[in-house]
């Protein structure tokens, strides 16, 4: 029997281009923060191991639970903000360390009692795990500042793993000393971990709001508790956590309001540093491919503002690494077939990431082929010749280029003039020739 992580060579309509067609395709669509956020915050829930769409039910859980409270629209915010962006730390931790769970048991994600899961920290190793408590957490805000949001949302941020009664971290306010925002994003992180630590829907709509109580006083606001108790026992809360298409009615709030182009490039490259950093490469690498697939993109007759796609689509190219173990991608010898299957699957997370996003259906799909060859013989769908698209083709060769030239563990950097002799040697077979010349017209004068 072959093994299960046997790498697939599946047909080309496993990666089918008519799913990302769109009619915003020839430039860069009209998005707000919280849209955009709402579909990379899947990102974290890679870092994490947690299950598909965690922070954006959290998200929904807090903002329920803050219009509950009657809070001003502005506070509504920034509590949806603090819930989709409490475990962006996650993504800059190259090792999460992991407790066996059923009920809340990742220490990290949050989640049941701390009287719970005390007994699953193996010997010794409880100071590591408060470490890097404290460590996501301080990470976490430092991100969130550096993509613009205010206080509010990075002292959320911060302190979400922060306890009514003064633990959780060295730095926990007790009681009322914590902010109001923090307290939200808490509760609604300790509750969306409860509900996804059971199986049955039915069972978990029964018994809730106990659960919930249980944890007032010690882990959670009683107050907030109380009323977050009262909401878990209503049908409407259920019906809409459960909805199929909870991800874009927090997309339709629009909160954050509408980036601007050069906005939306500063705020998605936040994102990519922390990638680059997280995977052992150089702070800045995602930037400056971004910036050089936008230059061969015009040099390929492309359009100005699909240019601006294609480098929206490189700044979030490797995204879906936030999936793959850092030691995977930093492994200085030839990677095993489990190593190697599990690497070859972050086109794919980062397909579907962004293929969630209103308007960047093309810019998924690119991205989800950026590591296809025209010779057929990339991943993960195997695509030949005209199938691999010339912007996937401007993004692959942009990132090989920079590659070449940035040192490795298994080898130091090239000199631009020897990285551009290796590529010459791949034109015809990993890339198009002609794309490949507009790409050597670019790089030469001005890189060599």
């Amino acid at each position: 029997m072959a093994s299960r992580a046997q790498i697939q060579t599946v047909k080309a309509d496993f990666l089918d281009p008519s799913l990302y067609d769109d009619p915003g395709f020839s430039g860069l669509p009209r998005l707000s923060r919280g849209t955009v956020l709402a579909a990379l915050s899947r990102a974290f829930d890679l870092a994490e191991g947690r299950r598909p769409g965690h922070a954006q039910r959290v998200a929904y859980v807090g903002v329920f639970l803050a219009s509950e409270l009657g809070l001003e629209p502005q506070r509504i915010e920034e509590v949806f903000f603090g819930c989709l962006l409490h475990d962006a730390g996650m993504a800059a931790a190259a090792t999460v360390p992991r407790l066996d769970a059923n009920r809340g048991g990742k220490m990290i994600a949050g989640g049941a009692r701390v009287t719970d899961m005390l007994d699953q920290v193996p010997s010794g190793a409880w100071n590591e795990v408060v470490e890097a408590i404290a460590r996501h957490c301080d990470e976490g805000s430092r991100i969130v500042r550096k993509m613009g949001f205010g206080e509010a949302v990075v002292n959320a941020v911060a302190g979400h793993h922060d306890c009514w009664d003064g633990s959780g971290s060295p730095k926990a306010q007790p009681g009322e000393r914590a902010p109001l925002i923090s307290r939200i994003v808490s509760i609604a992180d300790r509750v969306e971990s409860l509900i996804d630590a059971e199986s049955s829907p039915l069972v978990i709509r029964r018994r809730g709001p106990a659960l919930v109580r249980e944890m007032a006083g010690h882990e959670i606001d009683p107050e907030l508790a109380e009323k977050m108790a009262d909401i878990a026992g209503r049908d409407e809360f259920w019906l809409g956590l459960y909805d199929n298409d909870l991800a874009s009615a927090l997309m339709s709030l629009n909160y954050g309001g509408i980036m601007a182009r050069e906005e939306l490039f500063d705020f998605i490259a936040v994102l990519s540093d922390v990638v680059d950093v997280r995977n052992g490469r150089e702070y800045g690498r995602g930037r400056r491919v971004a910036d050089l697939a936008r230059r061969v993109a015009l040099a390929c007759d492309m359009t100005e503002r699909r240019a601006d796609l294609v480098k929206v689509a490189a700044l979030l190219q490797d995204i879906g690494t936030l999936g793959v173990p850092v030691h995977y991608l930093s492994k200085p010898d030839i990677l095993s077939v489990d190593e190697m299957s599990t690497v070859q699957m972050h086109p794919v997370y980062a397909r579907d990431i962004l293929s969630e996003i209103p308007g960047l259906g093309a810019t998924a799909w690119w991205v989800g082929c950026h590591h296809e060859r025209i010779d057929g013989k990339g991943y993960p769908g195997m695509l030949e010749g005209a199938e691999v698209p010339a912007e996937a083709q401007v993004i692959g060769m942009c990132e090989a280029f920079d590659a070449l030239t940035s040192d490795r563990p298994y080898r130091r950097a090239m000199t631009h003039s020897d990285a551009i002799e290796v590529m010459r040697g791949l034109a015809g077979t990993r890339f198009d020739p002609y794309l490949f010349t507009r790409f050597e017209d670019i790089v030469s004068p001005t890189e060599a």
